[in-house]
């Protein structure tokens, strides 16, 4: 009873001690929150720096990947050049040999004129046309096999595979 009664005397006191109190109390949910903020902002600046050592390391990963890809598709590019360089260099040779075999049925072809049958005259004549019909397909489908195998190496070739 003798608390009440000092309570009631004093009761302005107990009000400013119990705020006090509560303004204690509000001072170290404060300091605490605080030092919360602090570990949670160190927490993400290591973060950030993680994240930026990863990035430059997939950037670097990146790069020598593509150097690997540029020179693989580089040498596939110089090897399909000296491929097609020989295929028409086959070709030119192939053309050239058709020419010398047309040149000789040709003289052929006039020796037999001299001959003594027309028909002799006449199928020599077909023949070389149809023979030299054929070399020229021949060497056509040559020269198209040799430069879509070429085509084909070289996609095979720059193929990117991890």
């Amino acid at each position: 009873m003798a608390y009440l009664y000092l309570a009631a005397k004093f009761w302005r006191e107990c009000i400013i001690v119990v705020l006090a109190f509560l303004l204690l109390i509000c001072l170290f949910v404060q300091n605490h929150q605080a030092a919360e903020i602090k570990d949670q902002k160190q927490l993400h600046a290591d973060y950030v720096a993680a994240q930026e050592v990863s990035i430059a390391k997939a950037k670097a990963d990146a790069a020598i990947q593509e150097k690997t890809w540029a020179e693989k598709i580089t040498k596939a590019e110089q090897n399909y050049n000296v491929k097609i360089k020989k295929i028409q260099s086959d070709a030119t040779a192939a053309q050239s040999a058709a020419n010398s075999l047309s040149k000789q049925l040709s003289i052929a072809k006039q020796r037999l004129s001299s001959s003594s049958s027309e028909t002799n005259n006449q199928y020599t004549s077909t023949l070389s046309d149809v023979f030299e019909q054929c070399v020229e397909k021949y060497r056509e489908v040559a020269q198209r096999a040799d430069e879509h195998r070429a085509n084909e190496k070289k996609l095979s070739d720059a193929w990117i595979s991890n």
